[in-house]
């Protein structure tokens, strides 16, 4: 029902920190890997209700990405960590990342700036 999910390089890395281990970003099949500024450790949770432009693309940031069993398994290795969604599940209320859906088609690139609208 939401045709785009995103994620940013700080969302992983700071579960990452929570569980130890080095996540691979594929292990959450995101449309979109976003490298944020500032501090936050989950930078797209306050964009939710938000639009973002991403390149010529116009994204609404519709909710929260509520998470299953999948993230548990390592996409190199085929190994499961279950620890991944039990720290999902108990510290961020079982989502990580974020839905949205296309306000206006555009072209999204390597390296294109992505800008928060209210």
């Amino acid at each position: 029902t939401f045709p785009i999910s995103l994620i940013t390089t700080q969302t992983i890395a700071s579960l990452g920190n929570m569980v130890g281990l080095k996540l691979s970003v594929q292990r959450f099949r995101p449309n979109l890997l976003i490298d944020a500024t500032g501090n936050s450790e989950f930078p797209e949770d306050e964009w939710v209700g938000k639009t973002l432009t991403v390149g010529d693309l116009h994204l609404r940031v519709d909710k929260r990405d509520g998470r299953c069993v999948v993230i548990t398994i390592d996409p190199e290795t085929g190994e499961r960590d279950k620890k991944v969604l039990r720290a999902v599940a108990s510290e961020r209320q079982n989502c990580l990342g974020v839905y949205g859906t296309t306000v206006r088609p555009g072209t999204v690139a390597v390296g294109d700036e992505v800008k928060v609208k209210q």
